[in-house]
């Protein structure tokens, strides 16, 4: 984890258990959709994007807002996350708007919604749990989102660990010129064995729990994807029709760069997979600004986790 999330991470925690406690499910849009109680999202989309991702030195942009008003940046995400698109933003159809070979393209048999909260807003509006209940034992039941961004850096903290371990291997098998097996071991969890060779390769054929490229990825329901920014941009295209296929950061990583996202987590093309952002909807082009995955990203690296009742010896042993 790198100096800068934590610091992050630490500062915003207050201001989430505050604005968790205000927030309501889905938002309609005030500017749109004027109402007497005035209940909703006071900014425009438009005005929720600002001057766009920017910089340090460009007001009211993504990168400007999250590095000097972090605090702003998160109740900005939270809105987005609760915000009901519409039609004219972009919102629809989804995948094959619902045709295809469901084979090869899973996103084919995915929900429509018009808002993340639709899925993960039960119950007021946090990202914590899926909406269903029992009578519906065949419905969506989305996941929650509780500590994602603590997900996303122990995923990364056990991939370099399994990596140094791998690297290790090779350089004492090339030291004394025979090869050299070493456990794969992170955070207490057991992946199992790698085998270095004198030539420089590795034996992964006894690697359990984890792809052979010790990459672990904790993103979607099948575990494809490593980091916050590609399951947003993914889930915005699979779940609600919303192309974001100008995103600067997945385009480079994807194509092999390396690039460090706004909320610090770093994506290596040259060492990892990294999904591309989808194509650009064909009558509105790209329906997102990397500014919304921006805010969205920070949002959700600094979501709480979930809590925890009564800590004793007997939970300490699960």
């Amino acid at each position: 984890m790198t100096m800068l999330k934590q610091v992050r991470t630490i500062a915003v925690t207050a201001a989430l258990l505050f604005f968790a406690s205000v927030s309501a499910a889905q938002m309609i849009d005030n500017t749109q959709a004027p109402n007497t109680a005035n209940a909703g999202i006071n900014k425009s989309l438009l005005d929720e994007i600002g001057t766009g991702r920017g910089g340090v030195m460009t007001p009211n942009s993504s990168i400007y807002i999250i590095n000097r008003d972090p605090f702003r940046s998160i109740r900005r995400g939270r809105q987005l996350f609760q915000r009901k698109f519409t039609r004219a933003q972009g919102q629809g159809a989804n995948e094959g708007d619902g045709s295809g070979n469901i084979n090869t393209d899973l996103a084919i048999g995915a929900g429509l919604s018009d808002s993340c909260a639709l899925c993960h807003g039960r119950p007021r509006g946090s990202a914590g749990a899926g909406g269903n209940v029992v009578t519906r034992p065949d419905s969506r039941d989305a996941g929650h989102l509780f500590g994602l961004g603590l997900k996303e850096m122990l995923a990364d903290e056990i991939t370099t660990d399994l990596r140094n371990t791998k690297a290790l291997a090779i350089t004492k098998a090339q030291q004394n010129h025979h090869s050299v097996t070493m456990k794969l071991l992170s955070k207490g969890i057991h992946y199992g064995t790698v085998t270095g060779n004198p030539d420089g390769t590795a034996d992964t054929s006894q690697v359990i729990g984890v792809d052979v490229d010790l990459r672990v990825k904790p993103f979607f329901a099948e575990g494809s994807t490593i980091s916050i920014r590609e399951f947003i941009a993914g889930a915005l295209h699979n779940e609600m029709g919303l192309e974001a296929s100008a995103d600067p950061d997945l385009l480079a990583a994807s194509a092999g760069g390396r690039v460090v996202t706004p909320s610090g987590m770093v994506l290596d093309g040259s060492k990892d997979k990294i999904s591309p952002p989808p194509a650009p909807d064909p009558q509105n082009g790209n329906e997102v600004d990397p500014a919304i995955v921006d805010h969205l990203e920070f949002y959700l690296l600094n979501y709480f986790k979930s809590g925890h009742d009564v800590q004793n010896s007997s939970t300490d042993h699960g």
